[in-house]
């Protein structure tokens, strides 16, 4: 296979994972193998081999996949778990939740004892879902320590728009996320630090006012502002659920 024949969802995918799979975080040893891949490169590279290892976005990819029609790592599935996607948006949550339990539920152990049906309220077909609510780190916010905030937002996906570009790094603004009086929140206003610096990993190109998706404090891609509108629509409402979980313990 050649680098231009390599379906768009297996760049898509490399471009999402290589971030935690660079800090060690999640999937197999190869992380610069996924970054040549979302640069257009590596064409000898088996990314489904390495997909299969990821253990938090691989289940979720195979339960899309299959209750959209098509295979795992098809662009629609791929965009559905990462960014969320009208088309995703339109499977039902109630079926996606069982299926996915199905499968990581009897892998989770005694420590993550929460994964059965109560979740099904907060159960959405994308990444979010897996950052707030099957991650344990919302279950940790109220020791008041700063990790649980910090990690929740890096693991998160977020938009952010450019300010401004050079070699190394792009100067973005977008909504951080705060937890103040028991409530999970986005917030783009000046005292949260809306602006910050972020590595470009994929060689990316773009202009003052664009709009990127960040993951991990790295660009994942340069998105359209319907894309990046409905992420941020997607991560709200998703911590809305959670935050009714919260209030409610």
């Amino acid at each position: 296979m050649s680098a231009d024949s390599r379906p768009h969802g297996e760049r898509l995918f490399a471009r999402y994972a290589y971030h935690p799979n660079e800090k060690g975080y999640c999937g197999p040893d190869g992380a610069p193998l996924l970054a040549e891949v979302a640069r257009g490169e590596g064409a000898g590279v088996d990314v489904r081999g390495a997909a299969t290892r990821f253990s938090g976005a691989w289940p979720y990819l195979t339960v899309i996949g299959r209750l959209l029609a098509c295979d795992p790592l098809d662009e629609r599935a791929v965009r559905a778990y990462w960014t969320g996607s009208a088309e995703g948006d339109a499977i039902d949550p109630a079926v996606f939740w069982r299926a996915l339990l199905a499968i990581i539920g009897p892998r989770a152990g005694s420590y993550w004892a929460y994964l059965d049906e109560s979740l099904a309220a907060e159960a959405a077909p994308h990444h979010a879902f897996h950052v707030f609510g099957v991650y344990p780190w919302t279950r940790l916010l109220s020791t008041g320590r700063p990790e649980p905030v910090e990690v929740l937002e890096s693991c998160a996906i977020l938009p952010a728009t450019v300010m401004h570009t050079d070699a190394t790094h792009w100067r973005v603004r977008g909504p951080r996320l705060v937890y103040r009086e028991g409530i999970l929140a986005l917030d783009d206003s000046d005292d949260a630090d809306a602006e910050r610096d972020v590595t470009i990993p994929f060689g990316d190109t773009a202009t003052a006012g664009e709009k990127v998706a960040i993951h991990w404090g790295a660009v994942a891609e340069v998105v359209d502002g319907d894309t990046a509108g409905g992420l941020e629509a997607r991560v709200s409402a998703q911590l809305a659920r959670v935050n009714a979980r919260l209030a409610a313990s």
